[in-house]
C-alpha cells in the first residue's frame, strides 16, 4: 500500500490520518496484516509507519532502488 502527501500539505498529520483510514479499510476487507514500504532516506514516512504500528522487517533492493519494508498486524 502507498500514499503521498503534496509538499504544501506536509507536517499537518495527513499521512498518519490516511494510514489510519487505509488500515481501517484493510480490516474491513478481512486482511490480517499489510506491508508498507518507504525509501531508506524518508524519515518522515518511516516515523508515520512506525507510529501506525509498523515493524521493520528489513531493507531490500528492489527494481526501483532500496526500500524499508514494514509489516502492520491488524
Amino acid at each position: 500500500m502507498g500514499y503521498g502527501v503534496r509538499p504544501s500539505a506536509r507536517g499537518r498529520g495527513l499521512a498518519g490520518w490516511a494510514l489510519g483510514e487505509v488500515l481501517h479499510e484493510a480490516r474491513l476487507l478481512g486482511m490480517d496484516r499489510v506491508l508498507l514500504t518507504c525509501d531508506p532516506g524518508n524519515g518522515a514516512s518511516a516515523r508515520t509507519i512506525e507510529r501506525g504500528g509498523g515493524v521493520l522487517e528489513d531493507v531490500r533492493e528492489t527494481l526501483v532502488g532500496p526500500k524499508r519494508r514494514y509489516w502492520i498486524t491488524l
